[in-house]
């Protein structure tokens, strides 16, 4: 079997627009880097953010929360966040978590002018996949649960876990 190319984040930027373009499949193992870059983009000035799915083979539930969050504290700002190209199966779970009343999910083979300016840029930064940490993870899983009343049951294990894991972290 051969082993799966690593997971990277492509990113790039003009003025208005920062652009993530996620390369391969993007979990818990793989999302520091981002969920970082999530975190500074409402205090960044750009009025949208666009996630490119086209090369995007699978997606877990932290980096949706995480994408969750940024929506949620992006739209704060007057900001857009906009997922493109992302296969029939991410779009089915994105739509099933209730993540569309938070952002804008393009439908299939539709794109956004801007971001297809950005993913034509020649040197876009590479964000290097590290594992999120125990307090990311709690937080987007917390995110999606707020995002709508039928996640909670979804993740409610899942953040017990964490939140008493943490608990035992911090003694």
């Amino acid at each position: 079997m051969e082993p799966l190319p690593p997971t990277q984040y492509l990113v790039a930027a003009n003025d208005n627009v920062l652009l993530v373009a996620i390369h391969g499949r993007a979990t818990y193992t793989t999302c520091r880097a981002f969920g970082e870059l999530l975190e500074n983009v409402p205090a960044s000035g750009k009025s949208k953010l666009i996630i490119d799915m086209k090369n995007c083979t699978g997606i877990d539930s932290t980096v949706l929360g995480l994408i969750a969050g940024a929506a949620n504290d992006f739209g704060k700002n007057g900001g857009n966040v906009v997922i493109q190209r992302s296969s029939e199966r991410i779009t089915e779970v994105i739509t099933n978590l209730g993540l569309p009343a938070m952002l804008t999910l393009l439908p299939e083979g539709e794109t956004d002018p801007a971001g297809d300016a950005l993913l034509s840029a020649e040197n876009p930064e590479i964000k290097a996949a590290a594992p999120a940490t125990n307090s990311s993870i709690l937080s987007a899983h917390e995110t999606l649960m707020a995002a709508n009343p039928e996640n909670i049951a979804r993740f409610k294990d899942v953040v017990a876990f964490m939140r008493e894991d943490l608990g035992k972290s911090l003694q």
